[in-house]
């Protein structure tokens, strides 16, 4: 296996292609997310339609879910059992065993053909949804099992482009168009950190460490940051792309790499203890950017959307021997599941 390297600066050096591939949508795909039994994932695409898919057999899994509008963000409940689709000026949750619509809530404030990011996610319990847009300051807060909106929490610091519960759901960080992130209290809606500038530009991404110590965000400035999640001071030196900007950023189930996304059609692996880029790149020849990242639940692969297909990666591609997973603690690749 190759060992940490600097970031390449050219796309040909990439050498690791998808091991599998998986087709269907007729349009651009924004967000991928993966189901917690690990054997599914699902994408959601401006065809207007969220689609569901077999790991194992590459084939979609049961009917399109089907919008009025471009799906712009998805996410997955933490129990598997309920899907939600974001829309422009709305968000639809969905019943994933029966594929039926059990929600629609109306959210005023988006523009048609002036909102650059719409953000849903579910809160560690699944008990909320907080959803948010790159037109706005806020995050809205809403009970799942009634669509009742629950709290509006005010972000005061330019306009939302991303948001991150804190693992035991307690904070909600949120990432903004001027550079800087906040970290929020869920109940209170006060600030507990921040507002910390820490980018050049727009926050495109952050996601918290699965310990909860850190907090690690994504700009268009070409880097990848950690922070303090307690105290927002910047915690090592920051990822650095030479001359690409990065879209999204997940982070390994063990805390140990990050997966990022660029507008050059790759994905990369880095090492946290390093923060170097791990090998080469993946791509796929995507003939649009690549945009959403995630990690399996048992971390062995990646999947990534981009154009109108989903990519799925076997990290042992790239990944150095000092991290690498062994099948008694963490699985198998056999079976492609956890």
């Amino acid at each position: 296996m190759s060992s940490p390297a600097e970031p390449s600066s050219s796309v040909e050096r990439t050498s690791h292609p998808p091991i599998k591939v998986f087709k269907g949508h007729t349009r651009f795909i924004e967000s991928i997310a993966y189901f917690p039994d690990g054997r599914h994932i699902a994408s959601g695409s401006w065809d207007k339609t969220i689609r569901i898919w077999n790991v194992e057999t590459e084939q979609q899994d049961g009917e399109c879910l089907e919008h009025e509008s471009e799906v712009k963000a998805i996410a997955i409940a933490p129990d598997g059992g309920k899907i939600a689709g974001r829309v422009v000026n709305g968000l639809i949750v969905w019943d994933v065993e029966r594929r039926k619509r059990v929600r629609r809530i109306k959210i005023d404030g988006d523009f048609e053909h002036g909102v650059s990011a719409l953000i849903v996610t579910f809160s560690p319990d699944g008990r909320c949804i907080a959803t948010a847009s790159s037109v706005s300051t806020s995050i809205q807060l809403w009970d799942v099992d009634t669509g009742s909106p629950v709290r509006e929490i005010e972000h005061h610091v330019d306009t939302v482009w991303c948001v991150s519960f804190s693992p035991d759901g307690t904070r909600i960080a949120a990432g903004s168009s001027g550079g800087s992130f906040r970290v929020l209290d869920v109940s209170t809606g006060g600030a507990v950190v921040g507002p910390t500038q820490g980018h050049a530009d727009v926050v495109e991404s952050l996601v918290y460490s699965p310990d909860s110590r850190l907090l690690v965000t994504a700009s268009n400035d070409r880097s990848i940051r950690a922070w303090d999640a307690a105290t927002g001071r910047e915690v090592g030196r920051p990822m650095l792309l030479p001359r690409s900007a990065i879209l999204r950023i997940a982070i390994s189930a063990d805390g140990k790499r990050i997966a990022s996304t660029s507008p050059d059609k790759t994905v990369r692996l880095w090492n946290m203890e390093t923060r170097l880029q791990v090998g080469d790149a993946f791509a796929c020849g995507a003939p649009d950017r690549i945009q959403s990242v995630e990690f399996s639940p048992n971390g062995l692969f990646v999947i990534s959307g981009g154009s109108r297909d989903v990519y799925l990666w076997d990290t042992a591609a790239v990944l150095d021997s000092g991290l690498s997973v062994t099948p008694t603690s963490i699985g198998t690749r056999s079976n492609l599941v956890t």
